[in-house]
């Protein structure tokens, strides 16, 4: 009996033998040393793990050409795809009551493989379930894309909304969801809802947005193999979408994941891109020009991200900011690529502001780097005379500069920041009443960019844009401008017509202006209206405050705000009820 069990196990130990060794493919991306040992690589940057867990050195990877770059890109949102991919198991995909932090697909279509721009009426519409998705889509038309980019209109990025919103299942449901997510907005904060039509407005459920909202997910994690360019272009839409629609759902943790998302992605075809499609490729056909539009839009959202978030860094930023030292052939040849430049600016005065003014218990704040200081605002300068060259030359293609709602914006952003800038610093607080003029300034441009914006909407009703425009260059006046007259008539624009700049949105930022009014004036007394900034002790000043939206349910909105005051000790810390923004715009309209 040993001896056969011996044998049975001498066989069983050597049952392998019989099958030969099946020899992964080759990879076309992996390591080197994965691919010397014919192994699958799991694709990590810098290094691969696999190697690295095994005791091996990685000898990295060798250049790969343009067509696999995207590939590179989706796998460097892993911690994403990851996410949403263990959220859509735990659910139903038609579950009203689930949101995604995150967009990446597994695949996608391989139908819409080489799609090109130009050629939409060459391709069939998708059909449309029922009335309620064709009105959506109306309105996806009509409203929604026309706000998405108001600050700075483009036909081109339009037109490619739409087209992917009529030709691609996971695009079409994001943007109905964007598209119903927003009317309930505008419903929300109008004057009235008598002239809805009732079957629309009986359809619109708060679980109608988030159904679409599951099945863009569904459709972007359950789809076939397709090109990865594609791929990639889809995927960067549908996150520019989720981002607008988790800001307009007051979820702006959930909007700013999706952009985190969305840059990830964009991030390694950055430099294949931006690079060469930006101002003269607008027009060009092909997927690539594609993603080069849906990057640049993602890439403008994350440099805005910092105008209100203190730890948000914008991708790449210094090298950005390097690459833009020295301005192509010094000058500028259209007012896109001068906002371009001045965002870049403004999202660097805004970095070095944010990592600096940090509250302590000392109510102090460290001093900026004086040589980048000086850097930055020399390269304020530097744009403004560039800027105000390009709007004397006068070129026939771009006439009437001085009606472009956007040249007033620019210049209102541009002065804001350079104030910021030159202000700032420990114990300054004092020097800003020597701004004066250019807080004069900004509150004359800023009424111009909000009398653009009514004209444009064409009501006085709500409005939501995922850019970032005049409201917090109001906020920075209604806090830093000590003059009673320059700050209230700021104070008068935000609170003239209700919008939402992403997560900036006028009411509230109108009652924090309102309460820092408060604070610093009250050494006047209830019967004594200051007259003059002088009258403002510097103990009496707030120098640094910050502000957190609370959730409410139904009722008033609220505000947790924490604040310190110069030359004290301590953070104060408050909380300020918002009244509902449908009563104030009906007493701003009576």
């Amino acid at each position: 009996m040993d001896g056969v069990k011996n044998k049975n196990t001498k066989t069983g130990n050597q049952a392998w033998r019989k099958k030969p060794r099946k020899f992964a493919p080759k990879s076309r991306l992996g390591c080197k040393t994965c691919k010397i040992r014919r192994v699958k690589c799991d694709l990590s940057r810098p290094l691969c793990l696999k190697c690295l867990s095994t005791g091996r050195t990685c000898d990295g990877y060798s250049e790969t050409p343009l067509a696999f770059q995207t590939e590179k890109t989706k796998l460097d949102a892993t911690d994403y795809h990851k996410e949403i991919t263990s959220r859509a198991d735990s659910c139903d995909s038609d579950s009203p009551g689930t949101t995604m932090s995150a967009c990446v697909p597994k695949q996608l279509h391989s139908k819409y493989h080489g799609l090109i721009l130009q050629n939409l009426g060459s391709f069939m519409i998708l059909p449309v379930t029922g009335s309620g998705q064709a009105e959506a889509m109306c309105f996806f038309k009509d409203i929604s894309i026309k706000h998405l980019n108001e600050y700075r209109p483009c036909e081109p990025w339009r037109n490619t909304l739409m087209f992917f919103s009529q030709t691609v299942p996971s695009v079409r449901h994001a943007a109905i969801a964007l598209a119903l997510i927003h009317r309930n907005y505008l419903d929300r904060h109008s004057n009235g809802r008598a002239d809805e039509p009732s079957s629309f407005k009986d359809r619109l459920s708060d679980e109608a947005p988030l159904l679409h909202y599951n099945r863009a997910i569904h459709l972007l994690l359950n789809s076939e193999s397709g090109d990865s360019a594609v791929i990639t272009a889809i995927t960067l839409v549908v996150c520019y979408l989720f981002t607008c629609f988790e800001h307009l759902a007051g979820n702006d943790v959930q909007a700013m994941e999706h952009l985190r998302g969305g840059v990830a992605l964009s991030r390694n075809i950055y430099n294949a891109t931006w690079n060469n499609c930006t101002y003269d490729d607008v027009q060009s056909s092909g997927v690539h020009a594609i993603i080069c539009q849906v990057t640049e839009q993602i890439r403008r959202l994350d440099m805005q991200a910092g105008m209100f978030l203190v730890d948000w860094t914008p991708a790449n930023i210094q090298k950005i900011f390097t690459s833009h030292l020295a301005l192509c052939d010094s000058t500028f040849r259209s007012l896109d690529q001068a906002a371009d430049h001045l965002q870049i600016l403004v999202a660097q005065v805004m970095r070095l502001r944010s990592t600096q003014q940090q509250m302590f218990p000392t109510g102090t704040m460290l001093p900026l780097p004086s040589l980048f200081k000086d850097t930055v605002l020399g390269q304020l300068e530097t744009w403004s005379s560039l800027f105000e060259s390009l709007l004397q030359q006068g070129s026939p293609a771009e006439s009437g500069f001085e009606t472009d709602p956007l040249v007033s914006l620019l210049r209102l952003q541009h002065t804001i920041a350079w104030t910021l800038l030159s202000v700032y610093g420990p114990g300054r607080e004092m020097d800003y009443d020597s701004f004066l003029p250019q807080f004069q300034q900004c509150v004359a441009l800023a009424d111009k960019v909000a009398a653009a914006h009514q004209r444009y909407s064409g009501s006085s009703r709500s409005t939501f844009t995922p850019e970032i425009g005049f409201i917090p260059a109001l906020y920075i006046v209604g806090a830093k401008c000590r003059h009673p007259n320059v700050r209230r008539e700021a104070l008068s624009i935000l609170r003239r017509q209700l919008i939402r700049e992403a997560s900036w949105d006028s009411i509230s930022t109108a009652r924090v202006v309102e309460r820092i009014i408060e604070i610093e004036e009250a050494a006047a007394g209830e019967r004594q209206m200051v007259q003059c900034m002088e009258q403002i002790p510097v103990w009496q000043r707030i120098e640094a405050l910050s502000y957190i939206h609370v959730p409410s349910g139904q009722g008033a909105a609220k505000l947790g705000i924490a604040y310190t005051l110069c030359a004290q000790e301590g953070i104060q810390t408050e909380s300020l009820m918002v009244e509902r923004a449908e009563s104030l715009i009906m007493s701003n309209n009576l």
